[in-house]
Order: C-alpha cells, then sequence, then structure tokens
C-alpha cells in the first residue's frame, strides 16, 4: 500500500532534480581542496561515470511504477531481508537530511544571523519543514522551478558581475596532479551529491512517466543541476586561483568580491538567502523521503504524527554528526564516499537485476 497517494508533474520531478543537485553549490571545498584548479574536469568525469547509474534508476521506476523504494525492496527480496535493506535505506536518508540541517545551520549563521545559535536555526529549519512534509509531496515540490530559474538567473548575474575579476590563467596547469587525485575526486563527486539522486525512487511513483518521459525528466534534470555546479565552480577557479583551498566556503567568498558602489556592495547576502532557501528545499525532500520510508515500513499513513517524531530525531542525530565543519568536510572526503557507494550503486544494481529476472518468471509462469 503506498502511504503517500499525492500527484506531481513531470515538470515538478525535473526541476526538484535541478534544486537537488543545485543546492550542492553551497559546499563544494570537499571536492576544491582535493582536486583545486581542476576540479571542473571533475566535475564532468563524474557525470559521464554517473550516466549509467541514472539508467539503473530509471530501469527500476519502470519496472516497478507503482511502487517506492522501500515496497521494492520487500518486493525482490522478500519479507525479511527487503527489510533489513529497508532499515538501511532509512537509516541513510535520515542521515543525509540531518547532515544538510547541520549544513544549513552553519551557514546560515555564518552569512546572515551570526548571533543565533546554530542549533535554533537547525530547529526552525524542520520545523517549517515539517509542515510541507505534512500535506505531502505536492507541497514539497511546489515551488522547485521558482527556485531553480532564480538560482540559474542569480548565477548567470554573479557571473556577468565578476568578468572584471576572472582569470583564465587560474584554471592552469590542467591534468597536473596525482592520478590517485583524479580517482578520489571523481568517486567524490559522483557519491556527493549525484548518488544521492536515489531519494527520487522513493518519489517516483507520485509521477506517471513512460520510458521516454522518464528519460527526459531524468537527464534533463540531472543535466541542468550539473552545468549548475559545473559554472559554480568555474566561477571560483577563476577568481580565486590558487586560494581556493583556503576556503571553507569558496562559493561565498566569491560572491563577497562583487561590488558596485555602496548600493551593491553586500550582494552576498542577497546570494546567501536564495542559497539558504535551496538547502532548505532539499532538506525538506530529504526529510519527506524519510518520514515516508518509515511509515511505508510500518506500513501507515499517519505522517503528521511521525514528521514530528522524525524532526526531533533530525535535529538530535545533526548534533551528534560532528563537532566542526573541519571534521565534517575531512569525513565527506575521505570516508563517506565509501560508505554511500554500495547503498547508492551496488544495491540498486543488484535489485534491478534480481528484480528483471522475478518479473520475467512471473512472465513465463503466467
Amino acid at each position: 500500500m503506498r502511504v503517500d497517494k499525492g500527484l506531481i508533474t513531470g515538470n515538478q520531478f525535473m526541476f526538484s532534480i535541478i534544486c537537488f543537485i543545485q543546492s550542492s553549490s553551497l559546499l563544494t571545498s570537499f571536492l576544491t581542496s582535493v582536486t583545486l584548479q581542476d576540479s571542473w574536469l571533475i566535475v564532468i568525469f563524474g557525470a559521464i561515470f554517473f550516466i549509467p547509474v541514472i539508467f539503473i534508476y530509471r530501469e527500476i521506476m519502470l519496472l516497478f511504477p507503482d511502487k517506492n523504494l522501500i515496497q521494492i525492496l520487500d518486493e525482490v527480496y522478500g519479507p525479511i531481508l527487503g527489510k533489513v535493506f529497508g532499515i538501511i535505506y532509512i537509516w541513510f536518508f535520515l542521515s543525509l537530511t540531518s547532515l544538510n540541517v547541520l549544513d544549513l545551520g552553519d551557514f546560515t549563521k555564518l552569512t546572515i544571523m551570526h548571533e543565533t545559535p546554530s542549533v535554533v536555526l537547525m530547529i526552525m529549519c524542520v520545523l517549517v519543514a515539517s509542515i510541507a512534509v505534512r500535506h505531502g509531496i505536492g507541497l514539497v515540490t511546489k515551488y522547485s522551478t521558482f527556485f531553480s530559474v532564480t538560482v540559474s538567473c542569480l548565477l548567470i548575474i554573479s557571473v556577468l558581475l565578476l568578468l572584471n575579476q576572472i582569470k583564465l590563467e587560474n584554471f592552469l596547469p590542467i591534468l597536473s596532479l596525482p592520478f590517485k587525485k583524479y580517482v578520489q575526486g571523481t568517486h567524490l563527486i559522483t557519491t556527493i551529491p549525484f548518488g544521492e539522486l536515489l531519494v527520487f525512487l522513493m518519489i517516483h511513483p507520485s509521477v506517471k512517466l513512460n520510458r521516454k518521459q522518464a528519460t527526459k525528466y531524468l537527464f534533463w534534470g540531472f543535466g541542468l543541476g550539473t552545468v549548475s555546479i559545473l559554472v559554480v565552480l568555474c566561477q571560483n577557479i577563476a577568481v580565486l586561483g590558487n586560494m581556493l583551498d583556503m576556503f571553507a566556503l569558496p562559493t561565498l567568498v566569491t560572491l563577497r568580491l562583487i561590488n558596485l558602489g555602496e548600493a551593491l556592495s553586500r550582494m552576498e547576502v542577497l546570494f546567501s538567502v536564495i542559497l539558504i532557501m535551496l538547502l532548505f528545499f532539499k532538506i525538506s525532500v530529504l526529510y519527506y523521503v524519510s518520514v515516508l520510508a518509515v511509515s511505508q515500513m510500518f506500513n501507515t499513513n499517519q505522517l503528521r504524527y511521525l514528521s514530528l517524531a522524525a524532526g526531533a530525531l533530525i535535529v538530535c542525530y545533526a548534533l551528534t554528526l560532528y563537532p566542526s565543519p573541519v571534521e565534517h568536510a575531512e569525513s565527506a572526503k575521505n570516508i563517506t564516499p565509501f560508505v554511500w557507494t554500495p547503498i547508492e550503486f551496488l544495491i540498486p544494481l543488484l535489485t534491478l537485476i534480481l528484480g528483471k529476472f522475478k518479473k520475467r518468471k512471473q512472465l513465463k509462469e503466467a
């Protein structure tokens, strides 16, 4: 039984994917600290390597058009092993939500609300997001188009305003780093944020797509989101050059260099507000998916009560994750990609193979 029977349009689905990827433009230091001026190349490499994974996700969606990921795991692996995998994915969704809530709290405190404790900002974020979660997927994704278009326009404006500070020589030398750095960087970008698109396997039953539409919306969403990150990275590299790895938030530092007189000397505040809204959107999607997964696991539609309990858990979890942004960044570089790899790639691939085998077996028996 599907817990949330709300529906969204194909465009909402696509723009939600774009926003989901765009939100990662806030925090690119975990990548740039590894691959420096070649980070833009790593995004391209990562996108190429992730294309087969997009096909895996698409095939799972088409094979089980009316089932979310928790239901699919139950059908493919049976009630016992399916529940074990389901618990793993619930932990994954809650972890992603808590990590992003932690990022939002730290970023908001650093940029706008300097005197407000991070925990207060995190609680406020979760409380507001819980309202959208209780109303279902329709409200969660309602403003995805607005957010995506707004961020894209602001990104273009920022590039134009920084043209006089862009130095193309900052991209040199190209491909001069040790090979293992490119492997590490590609692994990073494919798991964070590309592999996180797995969460849309929880949402896809809410949008009815045939093969052509699924391909269109998935690839356009993924492609446009990737272009956004690529533009942000290129802008940061071109402006900051060899100082890129000195900053925890290079995007914010780059935007602070925009100065068109007193009236426009604090442009980064406007950009910060928009980027916070974008990160809030991602948190809302992850929060919704977490609550939906728990609801589906226990076959209950009490989203209202579960959202409050999950919200409290998310905030508490976020507070225990990392004592400082430095440790968070180190974990993102050296630990998280290896933990996420089987969850984002290996289990979905195995699920697709076993799912196709079971479907063919059922057709033969029929």
